[in-house]
């Protein structure tokens, strides 16, 4: 029997063939292909998110160092300090952070912290690897590096594979690491083993299907095209276009041409946009970015993102950037308390659209619909995105709503993981510029942000006000009473002192039991004023100790920059000076200075 040749084939066979061969060679390639390069693009991705989480926490025993040295703690609380730091920083189940020495003496482990103390250095797995020993190994010849062994994991008792990343600290001789388990990215990977299976079989599947209704349905109306012209030319009743995919099939065939075109450049865009907002500084760079695309790109006015505060309860507007608060289409409240926003409570989309008047803190007054998506990162909300649209607006057609909405949706959900670091980032930041002890701001904090501060007065013309702030006789607390009281009394002084200023207005715990306040934009003499009502306020309080009623008094000292001196750091030396003064006048007193408190000759 003679086979025909493929270009002699019927449409059918063809089609089928085509279709049969491009499903093989595709599930080839992806499964015996781009599968173990996913596979090795996973295992390397883990081992580089250990490598980036260690350099995080190895930059918190930097930061400690570096108060050590410049004489704001000792060595000793230093490394207490960071310590305990890190040991906070645990991020996942089976994922925290350890430090031991060179010695192999385990520092800190927060799953086993009976091996605090401990030294390990016999510590060996089952293997025969010597742990610890190998981690020291590893530090010592390159300063950093993995180590593979066998641990046990947290609450368990077997010990099982693990890939672990150590670096040294070399001023303190401190190795802090962290590590993945195998066996849970083994997991991860027969998940996806498992799901590109089925996959590519759905695949297989859809597309011989497709093929097979695509090649039955031109077959057999090829024999009817022109019948079919015919009937569409005369406009004999309703024709059924969906039968006539000889003549309709090059039609629609570039419209999905078109349309995937579109998606990719969707996805193009996509991408891109993830590339650029993950090179960007700031997290307000990256709303910023966020917004531009929807209101500039999508066509979406009205855009504004809330960006959510969990362990305040607030929510503010990061875009646009400026603006106010009769400006929002919400009720302000909202602002205070996030749960009354109806999107960050449920955790997903609320429209207008869908059901009128759905959100009730949504202001109707304003003539606006509204879709609103929250912005979900590990099951919890970080951010809301809201569309206000007038109802008269020409952006009517609920197909076309429906597309812009949905690419948004997709620039949300790109954007997520890269908010969820920046804003993982900054707290991390934040917390080395707090004093862990009363919450206030640092004097790293505000060694950082002195020029920025000094920029803004300058270009207001405005002055700062600056009091220096010291417990009387504070020594005789923790003498009296011992450490702990002294720590309560220094947070209830830091709290004091915070609510008798405004909130745009700074307190820094500058050192020990010294505060220093930062008050803006105020006018000559207001600070002497506010200095006063902090002495006062601190005076009349009763703070509870577990002995029973403490109270205190407070020395003030004040001065105000530019009006003092052109420098700022030589103003908050004058308000030292002023402190001092007060104290020598019989303490419990606020001090303004003067020139003639400073007698020497050099700053």
């Amino acid at each position: 029997m003679k086979v025909k040749r493929f270009r002699h084939w019927a449409i059918l066979p063809k089609i089928m063939t085509i279709s049969v061969v491009s499903v093989a060679v595709i599930a080839g390639v992806v499964m015996f292909y781009f599968l173990p390069l996913v596979e090795r693009k996973i295992m390397d991705g883990k081992k580089e998110g250990t490598k980036y989480v260690v350099e995080v926490a190895f930059g918190i025993l930097a930061g400690y160092d570096a108060l050590a040295k410049s004489g704001q703690l000792t060595e000793a609380d230093a490394r207490q300090r960071a310590a305990l730091e890190v040991k906070k920083l645990r991020y996942k189940e089976t994922e925290y952070f350890w430090i031991n020495d060179r010695a192999s003496n385990m520092v800190m482990h927060p799953t086993r912290p009976e091996l605090d103390g401990t030294n390990l250095s016999d510590n060996r797995d089952p293997r025969g690897t010597f742990v610890f020993k190998e981690f020291v190994r590893v530090c010592n010849e390159k300063g950093a590096g993995f180590v593979e062994y066998l641990w046990p994991k947290p609450g368990e008792r077997l010990p099982v594979a693990k890939i672990s990343y150590v670096k040294l600290y070399a001023p303190w001789g401190w190795i802090v690491g962290s590590g993945i388990y195998v066996d849970d990215v083994e997991k991860d990977m027969a998940r996806l083993r498992w799901n590109m299976a089925i996959g590519t079989m759905v695949f297989a599947a859809l597309i011989l299907s497709l093929s097979l209704f695509i090649g039955i349905s031109i077959t057999r109306l090829l024999k009817n095209v022109i019948g079919g012209l015919q009937d569409i030319a005369s406009g004999k009743g309703d024709v059924d276009l969906s039968k006539r995919i000889a003549t309709s099939s090059i039609d629609e065939i570039g419209v999905l041409s078109s349309e995937f075109n579109g998606l990719m450049d969707s996805i193009s865009s996509l991408t891109i946009f993830k590339k650029v907002i993950e090179e960007d500084d700031t997290l307000d760079d990256v709303y910023f970015r966020l917004g531009s695309v929807f209101t500039e790109d999508l066509g979406l006015g009205g855009c504004v993102i809330y960006e959510i505060s969990g362990s305040q309860g607030k929510m503010r507007p990061v875009y646009p950037s400026f603006v106010a608060t009769g400006e929002l289409y919400c009720n302000a409240d909202i602002l205070d308390n996030h749960d009354l926003c109806k999107a960050k409570r449920t955790g997903h989309p609320i429209s207008s659209l869908t059901y009128p008047r759905i959100c009730k803190q949504f202001s109707v007054a304003s003539g606006k619909e509204h879709f609103c998506i929250p912005m979900t990162v590990g099951g919890g909300t970080v951010g809301v995105v809201q569309f206000a649209f007038d109802k008269s607006d020409t952006f009517t057609d609920s197909k076309e709503n429906e597309r812009r909405l949905f690419k948004a949706e997709q620039y949300i959900k790109e954007s997520l993981s890269v908010i969820e670091a920046k804003r993982l980032m900054n707290t991390l930041r934040e917390s080395s510029l707090k004093d862990p002890l009363t919450g206030l701001h640092n004097r790293r904090f505000l060694q950082e942000y002195t020029e920025k501060l000094v920029a803004g007065a300058k270009r207001r013309r405005t002055l700062v006000g600056l009091i220096m702030c010291d417990l009387d006789y504070f020594k005789q607390v923790n003498d009296a009473y011992g450490h702990n009281v002294g720590d309560i009394v220094l947070r209830e002084t830091a709290s004091i002192i915070r609510t008798s200023v405004r909130e745009a207005d700074i307190v820094v715990r500058f050192g020990g039991e010294e505060f220093l306040v930062v008050l803006f934009d105020i006018g000559a003499g207001d600070a002497l004023n506010v200095a006063e009502k902090i002495r006062v306020n601190v005076q009349n309080a009763r703070i509870k100790i577990p002995e029973g009623v403490i109270q205190k008094t407070i020395s003030l000292g004040v001065s105000e920059f530019p009006a003092d001196s052109e420098t700022f750091w030589h103003s908050i030396k004058y308000a030292d000076v002023a402190l001092y003064k007060a104290k020598e006048a019989g303490r419990n007193k606020v001090m303004r200075f003067t020139g003639d408190m400073w007698t020497d000759e050099h700053f």
